[in-house]
């Protein structure tokens, strides 16, 4: 394991902790604030239509919420495929800074909350940094592996 490897797991880590704070405090608050409403509340919610704007609401919500689940753990994983092999987790991690500087945008643009933003700005540049550090050091160690690379199979 080489040690650019591991400064990108570390870094990917340390994002991916980042994640799941502002998703953790996404579901807690989200998930407090449902419940606040009461049950007379909503149960007239409830009665009202089949579909109520509360029930879009709500599942948008929980969507959020495992939106950001399943970013985590796949930030934790890319960790540790970049201690093995850094330069090929690059695509994934351009996927990832673009969702999160998108996600800051749609945040701000619809919501104005300033303490999300802050937390996507600072994942995508932990990613930026993750990304860089990944680059491969010379066009010949980005090349797929040759067939002589791979052991032979006896037969």
């Amino acid at each position: 394991m080489t040690t650019k490897s591991m400064k990108t797991g570390t870094i990917l880590r340390i994002a991916s902790l980042l994640a799941a704070l502002q998703y953790g405090a996404h579901a807690s608050l989200f998930l407090l604030a449902a419940w606040r409403h009461g049950p007379g509340k909503l149960a007239a919610i409830a009665a009202s239509r089949s579909h109520s704007y509360w029930d879009f609401y709500f599942g948008y919500g929980l969507l959020a919420i495992l939106s950001g689940l399943i970013e985590v753990v796949f930030l934790w994983q890319l960790a540790s495929l970049a201690e093995v092999n850094a330069e090929r987790i690059r695509p994934m991690v351009t996927l990832f800074i673009f969702a999160n500087f998108a996600h800051a945008f749609l945040v701000w643009n619809y919501f104005s909350l300033l303490v999300p933003v802050a937390f996507d700005i600072l994942i995508a540049t932990l990613l930026g940094l993750a990304f860089a550090m990944a680059r491969p050091r010379n066009l010949h160690s980005a090349s797929r592996p040759k067939l002589g690379d791979y052991p032979s199979i006896a037969t």
